[in-house]
């Protein structure tokens, strides 16, 4: 059995395409006998640290990085590094799963774990073009942090 980590800015008190389906792959793993924790940020000054949803087993780590923008991370590369490294070795992760091209917090967590030799996966949700500016930034920045992937399912243009 696998110690999984689900990883994205993307999760509940809010609802949506991107939590629900984080929700429901949690509870498929948990019943199939993996271990499995999520990592996002707090929503509210009052939501921090770690919570059990009401589903059996499943922890949810609400880091104390508050969205800069609706539900997005500010990007910081080391300042979330310490406390992920921290739940990484306290759940005895072997593989990071993360979600969602958009979200700061998976593409950090995808480059901490592969400089801790995690296994990684990552799921995207996304649709972007090559037409705008922000779709060419996006699938630059998802190139080259997918670089060291050892499963996913995307494709790079």
């Amino acid at each position: 059995m696998h110690s999984i980590c689900i990883v994205c800015d993307f999760f509940y008190p809010r609802f949506g395409g991107v939590e629900n389906h984080i929700f429901a792959l949690a509870l498929q793993l948990l019943s199939r006998g993996h271990h499995v924790v999520i990592f996002t940020h707090s929503y509210k000054p009052n939501r921090t640290g770690v919570r059990y949803l009401s589903s059996p087993n499943l922890k949810v780590y609400h880091c104390p990085f508050l969205p800069f923008h609706d539900q997005v991370t500010f990007p910081s590369l080391t300042m979330t590094l310490p406390l992920f490294r921290q739940v990484l070795i306290r759940e005895k992760i072997n593989i990071v799963h993360a979600h969602q091209a958009s979200s700061v917090l998976t593409l950090e967590a995808l480059l901490y774990a592969d400089m801790l030799g995690l296994k990684t996966v990552f799921t995207d949700h996304s649709l972007f073009g090559l037409d705008t500016l922000d779709g060419i930034h996006l699938n630059k920045v998802t190139k080259f942090m997918f670089s060291n992937l050892s499963a996913g399912e995307f494709e790079i243009f």
